[in-house]
């Protein structure tokens, strides 16, 4: 469609940031990174003002992006005189066998990016709360919080929904909310690239810490979907690259801007980002104080201003509705908040997430692994699913076999490559004796050591090692470098890129081969690729809803982890007003007030759509909501529809 290109304009403005910087930083790499981290400011400062006066509209946000971007040319061009400053090697002539590496990571890129494209989302998570709360923003032209019966659409930190929401105001479709993680992935190669160099890699070594980070199976079945966890791995390493340029070349005003705002834009992204920034904040403020004393004073405050300044929308409202700026509502914390701290359950917890990664596809491996994992936990004196560091209770741990599911995929070959890399760089008197290099291994590993200190372990937690991975790219790169024998790297590197095809192209929710692809199946069918078995009942539904000439459409869902977002997408037609569909229900009593202020209280529908677990004991064949009388219509497992008496 032609309002699709509308879409695009954010792009224009990274463009041309991108050429600005490269005028102003001392490689092309920098570049990108800064260009990012403006727009990153731009997207969620802007959304929080146009939030405020309920102005999250097309016309607005088409308005601010044309502005930044003819205010952002006319920059440019006034200072053209300036030549631009590339990035060069003088030194090092570019092998042959690098660029094949380099083309390997490019089609890595351009096949998860047309894979974006091409696929709708559909993972679980943007069904029920990434696209979900999206939509409910660009209907309440605000993103103030609302009637929701799955209280996550709400507490969540919302960066990465809100850059998608940008893309689907101006395109009117969810075409390009694939980008988000995708850009974010791109960016983060770029990133660890130049981590590596900043850590004494050369240009060999920059490569391969970018093939790493590319061929990550986790990240290339998330660079294609509307997850955040690539768009918080992407703001992390651009906050530890900024910080390791502010400790080698001194203080700078603009640096300063991009370490508070990587930052901040990291915490408003995803929780988790405490976790991975936690270790190198300590370090860098340590190492700052070392260096420059009491200097690092105002630029430790300025940071600390931007990342509040960044994230104080999102915790005022947290703190308004559930008393509380950070975290997640009781019936939520216990899903992953550690109960009890104990060195037993500790190491129980370090040595699962190594298991986790651990798997093959060879039954008696993974059966010794096992077998080591149960022998360690009786040793320790527990349970390997104790409920108190494990979700969901009486979950049995077992070893994954690598998988082309998003949610629980997991990267056996670079796990183990991360073993081998730590023992060379403690093997290699130069690497061990370069101060900055063993600190920043120190600072990987406390990453992980406080995510097995801080979260229980989930079926999921994988996507959670996705950071950790990325960050530690640059030191695979690094060791590469250092290998007087540059073949076995170059087999690493050519092996890593062979052996990530596979996750291309059969991702689970969105493969490029097979019966049913993104190629041969429509968007609508997309949407239900993970779950088919509930698309006949949501197409029925809404078709039946529709004959009803409904425009105010209520839901009531019982039930966590409902499929909110199809609903969204098939009710909206082409050249009609999208219907208004607001929440009618909610299972948390704090969000439940939300129900008596306006414009929800005025709420009234001619339709709901209900959903519930089994035997869950509300549904009847009527419902009263303010005093009027509903009775049920139609119903297919998991939906009813209940019409206005």
């Amino acid at each position: 469609m032609i309002t699709d290109i509308f879409g695009l304009i954010p792009l224009v403005a990274l463009g041309i940031l991108f050429f600005i910087f490269q005028k102003i930083d001392n490689c092309w790499r920098s570049a990108i990174l800064s260009a990012a981290i403006v727009g990153g400011v731009i997207v969620a400062l802007s959304t929080e003002i146009f939030s405020l006066f309920r102005l999250l509209t097309f016309e607005w946000v088409l308005g601010l992006w044309l502005v930044v971007d003819i205010l952002l040319l006319i920059f440019y061009l006034k200072f053209k005189i300036f030549q631009p400053i590339v990035e060069k090697n003088q030194d090092e002539k570019f092998p042959t066998f690098l660029l094949g590496l380099l083309g390997g990571v490019l089609f890595i890129f351009a096949a998860v990016g047309l894979i974006a494209l091409v696929a709708p989302p559909n993972n679980w998570d943007s069904m029920t709360y990434h696209m979900s709360r999206v939509v409910h923003w660009m209907q309440n032209r605000s993103v103030e919080h609302y009637p929701t019966s799955y209280v996550p659409q709400l507490y969540h930190p919302p960066w990465a929904e809100f850059a998608i929401m940008h893309f689907q105001i101006l395109s009117g479709s969810d075409r390009f909310a694939n980008l988000v993680q995708w850009l974010s992935m791109v960016g983060s190669a770029i990133a660890v690239s130049l981590i590596a160099k900043q850590l004494g890699a050369n240009l060999r070594g920059q490569v391969f810490a970018a093939v790493f980070a590319a061929t990550l199976p986790m990240g290339i079945l998330q660079g294609s979907s509307t997850q955040n966890d690539y768009a918080v791995c992407f703001w992390v390493v651009c906050f530890v690259c900024c910080g390791l340029a502010g400790l080698s070349a001194g203080i700078t005003g603009f640096n300063i801007f991009k370490i508070g705002a990587s930052l901040g834009l990291a915490l408003l992204t995803k929780t988790t980002a405490y976790i991975f920034c936690l270790p190198f904040i300590v370090w860098f403020i340590v190492g700052g104080i070392k260096y420059f004393g009491g200097k690092m004073l105002p630029p430790i405050l300025i940071i600390a201003t931007m990342t509040l300044v960044l994230n104080i929308g999102h915790f005022w409202r947290n703190y308004d509705l559930f008393g509380y700026a950070i975290g997640a509502p009781q019936d939520f914390t216990k899903e992953y908040k550690i109960e009890v701290f104990t060195l037993p359950t500790f190491l129980s917890n370090v040595i699962r997430n190594l298991g986790m990664q651990a798997g093959t596809r060879i039954s008696p491996i993974n059966g010794a692994i096992v077998g080591v994992i149960n022998i360690l936990h009786r040793i320790l004196g527990i349970a390997t699913n104790d409920p108190r560091i494990t979700w969901p209770p009486g979950q049995v741990f077992a070893i994954a076999t690598p998988s082309f599911n998003e949610n629980t995929a997991t990267n056996p070959l670079h796990f183990w490559l991360t073993f081998a890399t730590s023992a060379l760089i403690f093997n290699t008197p130069k690497l061990i004796k370069t101060r900055i290099v063993v600190t920043y291994l120190i600072a990987v590993i406390m990453t992980f050591l406080l995510l097995c200190l801080l979260l229980k372990l989930q079926p999921w937690h994988s996507r959670h090692h996705l950071s950790i991975f990325v960050l530690f790219s640059p030191l695979f790169g690094l060791v590469a470098s250092e290998l007087s024998n540059h073949k076995i790297a170059n087999y690493l590197g050519a092996i890593l890129i062979v052996m990530s095809l596979p996750w291309i192209f059969h991702n689970n929710f969105r493969p490029i081969l097979g019966d049913s692809n993104i190629f041969n199946s429509s968007r609508h069918e997309l949407y239900f690729a993970s779950r088919p078995n509930i698309e006949v009942a949501y197409n029925t539904a809404v078709d039946f809803v529709k004959s009803k000439n409904c425009t105010n459409i209520g839901l009531s869902f019982w039930a966590k982890n409902v499929w909110e977002y199809p609903l969204w997408v098939m009710f909206t037609e082409s050249g009609k007003p999208p219907p208004r569909i607001e929440h009618i229900s909610t299972i948390d009593p704090v969000v439940q007030q939300k129900l008596n202020s306006e414009p929800y209280k005025s709420f009234t529908p001619c339709a709901i759509i209900y959903s519930a677990t089994k035997n869950d004991g509300r549904q009847g064949k009527e419902m009263v909501v303010k005093n009027q009388t509903y009775l049920q219509k139609w119903s297919m497992k998991p939906l009813s529809v209940f019409v206005k008496k």
